[in-house]
């Protein structure tokens, strides 16, 4: 084991390149702290024009803070520790004073900045008592003022929290990413802290926080990495109306120990290094936007994702409805774990920030439709534990308004869906009710379609005989005769309900194919998601195309029974379509898209010149439990998709343009058995090249790498930074020494210097 007892450094000469203004390091100068420190943040504290440095150390739950001082500014020393261990003599001669910030409880990470636009530097940290803190500056440089956020589980690692101005409007925010979300913590323009902006993400273990601008949009974006089967950098653009977007995810085919955003001269793409868990090796890659296709152009399969909030007890329930008349579908969704209604609206380049709105609590079902004269969309709510149902709409200040309880019948409300029965422009309600185990579907309507106050007329009231469990969703299908309309009641691990109604006589409600086998074997268990409902055999007329366990299989109703008409293979017979999605061509469907949730991928089949759809090939997208999906416009052949999901949705939109991680250069070291385990970058020297300090923290290895050409990358120096010193039994530190680097001016030069947090000590390199 090698220790930080004895010091010493070697430097080594790499290749022999071509350098105008050389770059070498002294040192190290060192500072004795403890072992248990973390979170290296450089700023300058004191407001003396010098870069001071502000950690976490966790064997005396305090932040320690050094300030730079200069001797040849004349500066005024505190005073010196006095070392009482009398066998390791203390060697400091760093150009820092020491102070510290009592905090009482171990740390997980720190970020320093100006938060309330004061002038002066705060600090906000995480810890597993308090899971933020903040603590203000003041004028006399005490930390006594803070603010604490308990409704959180903070993470316990480093690169979680940053302090960053996001919108470019001279007010920095604070970022702190969390298992469940991202928070944006800002202040208003009297300094008070606000209630913070949340951002739910998917995926497990995010970490390593990013605050870049990727499309140069004068807009910081958000980017973290977390896990969902394998690791993925998760991109969240800011929007130009406030808050931040779907997630764009771009999987690394093998684990990552860290990203870091190379700087970049303005007017340049921004470039990324990537360091393999596994290797050590470097990854340089930038994330590109594909020139937008073509109208004719195929669908593109890269879901922007939308996470909404935690998954609850109660299945979420969505509906689509131009709630705002700007002809575009806006997506409203029941929080299953609040009493809430989430509403986002949909804009040309997607959905924005999402409004919250007070509704019923355990919301079970929503549906959206036109059911008066006034043409304003109507939101309607059940709540089968409140045992309410009632209606809601947009205000004149865009509230959505909360909702009016209706009377609609006897019994429980259970699952409710707002359809066009009888085709005349406006909508029924189909209703499912509960009394004592026993249910009864109800159609109903405004007694009075130009009087919103009006009380429900109940045009058929049906018993729901043989069904006893509580029915989970309706969903209108249009796959009977011309002039019929219809719909599926769904049942937990049963088969499917069919019913069909007249358009001239809506109260002759039927139900068909009851006794079909096909619907008894086929479809029992379906879920919504599986169901589809277009013409596939070009008859004019539409089948129900249901996705199964290797395939999906198109349906007609013929003498008021089911029959089989074609099928569909997936690429494997053990593959699980949830959705099964027709793509058009001249108005004819060409391919078929299935969405296969365990492999996280869509198969494409394409129609042969014989008829027969066969597949032609996969694309990986992630995975989501979907619970339905729904085109956002139903003519043409460009649409657009979306996918509901337990706690996110997924949008497909047509035409868009596609994102790709493009790896542009690669680099492993030619130093024998070292693996890179962290890495900073910066231009040391002012040429406009770039150096990569490199750290192999288990062989305790630094080389400094410098950018030879557009992607080839070489060795500047390496050394190893301590010796063994076999005598020593003491503690013998993390994992990983150095477990950190920083590189600022360190010195008060106006030159980049470098630092490195190892075992007890911070070892300071300044240039030379």
């Amino acid at each position: 084991m090698k220790h930080a007892i004895f010091l010493s450094i070697t430097f080594f000469s790499g290749a022999c390149l071509a350098y105008a203004d050389p770059i070498s390091f002294t040192g190290p100068e060192v500072i004795k702290l403890d072992w248990s420190t973390r979170a290296l943040n450089v700023s300058d504290l004191n407001n003396d024009g010098l870069n001071d440095v502000a950690l976490i150390n966790q064997d005396t739950a305090q932040i320690e803070i050094l300030h730079q001082y200069s001797e040849a500014a004349g500066d005024n020393r505190t005073k010196k520790r006095l070392s009482r261990n009398r066998w390791e003599p203390v060697l400091e001669d760093a150009h820092f004073d020491l102070d510290s910030v009592p905090v009482g409880f171990p740390i997980f990470d720190l970020a320093v900045g100006d938060l309330n636009g004061d002038g002066l530097e705060d600090m906000a940290y995480s810890a597993r008592e308090v899971p933020l803190t903040i603590r203000y500056q003041s004028k006399s440089g005490q930390w006594a003022d803070l603010t604490e956020y308990d409704d959180f589980q903070a993470l316990g690692w480093t690169g979680t929290i940053q302090i960053k101005d996001l919108n470019q409007d001279g007010r920095a925010e604070l970022v702190v990413v969390a298992a469940d979300g991202v928070r944006v913590f800002e202040h208003d323009a009297n300094g008070e802290m606000k209630q913070p902006n949340m951002f739910y993400l998917t995926g497990e273990n995010p970490y390593n926080l990013l605050l870049e601008d990727i499309n140069e949009d004068e807009r910081i974006d958000i980017l973290y990495i977390t896990s969902k089967g394998k690791q993925s950098l998760v991109v969240r653009e800011q929007l130009a109306g406030g808050g931040f977007g779907s997630e764009r995810r771009f999987v690394f085919e093998r684990p990552v120990r860290i990203v870091r955003a190379l700087p970049r001269a303005k007017g340049s793409p921004l470039q990324f290094c990537a360091l393999d868990s596994r290797s050590g090796s470097l990854d340089f890659f930038e994330l590109q936007r594909a020139t937008p296709p073509s109208p004719s152009a195929a669908l593109q399969l890269q879901p922007a994702i939308y996470p909404i909030f935690k998954k609850g007890r109660i299945p979420t329930s969505y509906t689509l409805s131009d709630m705002d008349g700007d002809g575009d579908d806006d997506l409203l969704v029941a929080n299953p774990s609040e009493a809430e209604v989430v509403l986002f609206f949909k804009a040309e380049t997607g959905f924005l920030a999402p409004k919250h709105f007070p509704s019923f609590s355990s919301i079970s079902s929503i549906s959206s439709g036109r059911f008066y004269h006034d043409e304003a969309m109507h939101l309607v709510v059940v709540s089968a534990d409140e045992k309410t149902i009632g209606r809601s709409t947009l205000g004149q200040a865009g509230r959505l308004l909360f909702p009016k309880a209706l009377a609609i019948g006897e019994g429980d409300p259970v699952v409710c869906e707002a359809m066009d029965l009888d085709r005349d422009g406006f909508d029924e309600l189909v209703l499912v009710s509960e009394t004592k185990g026993r249910y009864t579907l109800i159609v109903a309507q405004p007694s009075d379609r130009g009087d919103a106050d009006s009380i429900w007329s109940i045009l058929i009231e049906k018993p729901l005989a043989g069904v006893k469990r509580k029915p989970s969703a309706l969903l209108a299908v249009d796959i009977f005769a011309q002039g019929t309309s219809g719909f599926m009641v769904f049942v937990p691990r049963e088969a499917p309900l069919f019913f069909a109604a007249p358009q001239e006589a809506l109260d002759s409600l039927t139900e068909v194919g009851a006794d079909s086998p096909i619907r008894q074997n086929l479809l029992k268990e379906v879920e919504p998601s599986q169901v589809s409902c277009f013409d596939v055999t070009e008859d004019g007329l539409n089948e129900l195309v249901v996705g199964r366990k290797g395939y999906a299989r198109a349906l007609k109703i013929v003498d008021q029974t089911l029959e089989m008409v074609d099928q569909f293979n997936a690429r494997q017979g053990a593959d699980e379509i949830s959705v099964v999605m027709p793509l058009y061509k001249g108005g004819a469907v060409e391919q078929l898209l299935f969405y296969v949730p365990e492999s996280g991928e869509f198969q494409r089949l394409k129609r042969d010149s014989d008829g027969v759809y066969r597949y032609e090939d996969s694309e990986a997208v992630g995975q989501i439990d979907v619970l339905g999906w729904s085109a956002l416009s139903d003519s043409g052949d460009a649409r657009d998709f979306v996918f509901f999901g337990d706690a996110q949705f997924w949008w497909l939109p047509k035409n868009s343009q596609k994102w790709t991680r493009q790896v542009y250069a690669s680099h492993e070291t030619e130093l024998e058995d070292v693996h890179y385990t962290h890495l900073e970058a910066a231009d040391f020297n002012g040429d406009g090249r770039l150096e990569l300090l490199a750290v192999d923290g288990q062989k305790h290895v630094v080389e400094l790498l410098t950018n030879e050409a557009e992607s080839t990358w070489g060795s500047l120096m390496y050394w190893e930074i301590f010796e063994q010193n076999m005598h020593y039994q003491g503690r013998q530190g993390g994992k990983l020494e150095p477990r950190q680097a920083i590189i600022a001016d360190l010195t008060g030069d106006g030159r980049l210097d470098f630092a490195f947090l190892i075992h007890d000590r911070i070892l300071f390199y300044p240039q030379d």
